[in-house]
């Protein structure tokens, strides 16, 4: 069933073309990733799909019936309440068949042999139960665990909360009420990473349609099933995950300029004939023909290549194998710990990703490291003398009321005004952009600005956090490929996987207080992940019980009896009831570790009574 329809969409902001002819269409089911360069109008595509934005022409049909949920701060509907009222409200209409249920209970404690009573009490019941009523406390609790809410929480004042928890406890909200589009525009922003993998898997198995703008390779390969790109002022539509439109946009363009240029050769051979034949009478009749097939011809345009423009090149020397700092048992915090026990070093031509969950002191490591703050027990050392280079998440020291050209020559007067420009333009500044006051950029826009800035240094070191952080695509990968050819060192934070497999020689992974430090990057740090912790847990206390899951040899086995298999299959029944039971248990879905080893056991146990059911009825 078709969910939502745009045809031939346009949108004009005052003489300026934003976008033409942009259509496609949303089945049920359907996970389209809307990308593009930023300020090509995705943002404003969605936004004109919910009517928040006027349409130019064209027109948007949703199904008759169907409902959208768009993820915004709007969705929470009173800062005044706590954040599980906030949650909790989504099931109103089951809090109250709730209620109906208890004041029933009520009067059949005081008749218990009403049978009416009884028979529209088992209705209820039946009812409250088919529509979820006795879990969604449990899925209230385990979504807001899942992002990154602790028990305390649940009882704050959503007007104490910060811009950021709000819009995640928006994104709860949103989810919980499953409308059957789900629009979101950047979900993965303000989410750490294992909360952005969680959501993935979530979203996978979500019964309603997706459509989601992202600039994170990862989270669109493993979710969209159609791409509609914006660029250029239109929009093409590609039948498959990230991975397809890369290679299909390539044969794409390559058909059209094929086809474009077989056609401007027909062109020049058809000029050739009749600027030949024409003027001699006896072909006259053949010129002619020639001319009315050039004039009925539909010419085709030139195909358009959004070549990357950013060439960035950062200068540092490279001190190759040569250590340069050194963490020495260092624990940071403030008044409490945030990581204990930081033991690493980096060498020349190391890039090290700091990673893990959002408040784990990520950023605090990076300020101890350049600034020597924040250190409560331990060293961290400089070997030899370096440059270091620093740009921080939320805080890009540049000056709202200059231009971005004023900018760059206050810092750098010897590059000239021209000098400015020409560098400003490597960063897709054009003559007018360079002149826009940095107050009125966008997150993505002051970024490249710092990049422009830091590119002119000659730093040893650098240090980013979450360097990705409103780029598109195009300035992403042009960033990934300058940090990977870059001589000097680096330590990042940051949570884009595609960015840190790309860069990352070394991992250093916090969580619970505690580092854990590898070499390779976040592929092979989720292949050894479950040994790092379990190790960690064995050293801090053998004696703690392991949870394994039993195990059905893919071999066949030979002569069980019906009856051992019907034992076998009652007891691992009897183990996924215990473990779903879990599950349920406040101590295990507040833990992410817990809860995440608790499904991992339980798809083991369904795996393996899939395989005896199988060998009974063999």
């Amino acid at each position: 069933m078709q969910i939502l329809t745009l045809q031939n969409v346009k949108k004009e902001f005052g003489d300026t073309l934003l976008f033409d002819k942009v259509s496609f269409l949303i089945n049920d089911n359907d996970r389209v990733a809307l990308i593009g360069p930023n300020g090509n109008g995705k943002t404003t595509l969605l936004k004109m799909i919910i009517g928040e934005e006027e349409i130019t022409s064209g027109e948007i049909i949703f199904a008759k019936g169907a409902k959208f949920g768009y993820l915004s701060q709007e969705v929470i509907k009173d800062v005044n309440h706590t954040l599980y009222q906030e949650i909790e409200s989504v099931f109103t209409p089951l809090m109250i068949k709730e209620k109906e249920l208890s004041e029933l209970e009520q009067k059949l404690s005081n008749d218990p042999n009403n049978q009416t009573l009884i028979d529209e009490y088992g209705k209820k019941q039946t009812e409250f139960s088919l529509l979820g009523g006795y879990d969604y406390h449990y899925q209230i609790n385990m979504m807001l665990s899942k992002f990154g809410f602790h028990k305390e929480d649940l009882t704050r004042v959503l007007s104490s909360f910060s811009g950021g928890e709000r819009t995640k406890a928006a994104f709860v909200k949103l989810l919980l009420i499953k409308p059957d589009l789900l629009i979101l525009d950047e979900p993965t922003n303000h989410l750490d990473i294992a909360t952005i993998e969680w959501l993935e898997t979530y979203l996978k198995s979500y019964r309603g349609a997706l459509l989601f703008v992202s600039h994170d390779r990862y989270f669109i390969d493993a979710l969209a099933n159609k791409i509609v790109e914006i660029d250029n002022h239109a929009a093409e539509v590609y039948k498959g995950n990230y991975s397809f439109y890369v290679e299909e946009k390539k044969i794409r363009y390559q058909n059209m300029l094929n086809a474009y240029n077989n056609q401007q050769r027909e062109i020049a051979k058809l000029k050739r004939f009749i600027e030949f034949y024409k003027p001699k009478p006896r072909f006259v009749s053949r010129a002619k023909d020639r001319e009315k097939k050039l004039e009925h011809m539909k010419i085709l345009d030139k195909p358009y290549e959004n070549k990357n423009k950013l060439k960035l090149n950062f200068h540092g020397e490279s001190l190759a194998n040569k250590e340069i700092i050194k963490v020495d048992d260092v624990t940071i915090g403030y008044d409490q710990p945030l990581i204990e026990h930081i033991n690493f070093s980096l060498f020349g031509q190391n890039k090290i990703a700091i990673m893990g969950s959002n408040g784990c002191g990520k950023t605090t490591l990076l300020e101890a490291i350049v600034s020597l703050k924040h250190i409560l027990q331990g060293e961290i050392r400089y070997l030899r003398q370096i440059n270091i280079g620093y740009i921080k998440q939320h805080q890009v020291d540049l000056n709202p009321d200059l231009t971005v050209a004023e900018e760059l020559l206050k810092d750098f007067p010897s590059l000239g005004e021209k000098g400015v420009y020409n560098h400003l333009g490597k960063f897709n500044f054009d003559y007018e952009d360079a002149n826009k006051k940095i107050g009125f950029l966008s997150g993505g826009e002051k970024m490249r600005v710092v990049l422009a800035k830091i590119i002119l240094e000659n730093y040893d070191v650098l240090l980013l956090d979450e360097p990705t952080n409103h780029l598109d695509m195009v300035t992403r990968q042009a960033l990934t490929l300058a940090l990977k050819d870059y001589q000097g060192s680096i330590i990042f934070v940051s949570h884009d996987r595609y960015f840190v497999d790309e860069l990352a020689t070394h991992i250093l992974y916090i969580d619970h207080h505690k580092p854990y430090f590898m070499e390779g990057n976040y592929l092979d740090f989720k292949e050894k992940e479950a040994s790092l912790f379990s190790l960690s847990d064995e050293l801090e206390d053998e004696k703690k019980p392991v949870i394994k899951a039993k195990v059905v040899s893919d071999k066949p086995k030979s002569k069980r009896s019906p009856l051992k298999l019907e034992e076998l299959i009652n007891k691992t029944e009897a183990e996924i009831k215990k473990v779903e039971e879990d599950l349920f248990k406040e101590e295990n879905y507040m833990d992410y570790h817990k809860s995440q080893a608790l499904e991992k056991k339980l798809d083991a146990l369904k795996a393996d009574l899939a395989k005896l059911e199988e060998e009974y009825l063999s």
